[in-house]
């Protein structure tokens, strides 16, 4: 199914952690900087930090075709169409 959720899977050595994103069909194990899967001592540890990674993912930026919404927003705001009166140059008076 097509939701978020957070789990563990018990490994030789201990725990991972993984994160499922609604856009993806799969799980995505926790990995360090170098790409390595973590390995937790604990089933807690594991899922705590799929929790950590989970909010963290939730809490970044919305992306749209790899580009910031923020970033866009400040674009279309720039290159808004003025009102015809401010474009026009007259303060509401009729011609």
């Amino acid at each position: 199914m097509n939701e978020f959720q957070i789990g563990t899977e018990t490994v030789a050595d201990g725990y991972l952690g993984w994160i499922r994103k609604v856009h993806r069909a799969t799980n995505e194990i926790l990995r360090d900087r170098r790409g390595e899967p973590i390995i937790f001592a604990t089933q807690d540890a594991a899922k705590a930090a799929a929790g950590e990674a989970m909010v963290a993912y939730l809490n970044t930026p919305m992306l749209r075709d790899g580009a910031k919404v923020e970033a866009l927003s400040k674009a279309e705001a720039f290159f808004k169409p003025r009102s015809i009166d401010s474009a026009a140059g007259t303060s509401g008076t009729a011609m």
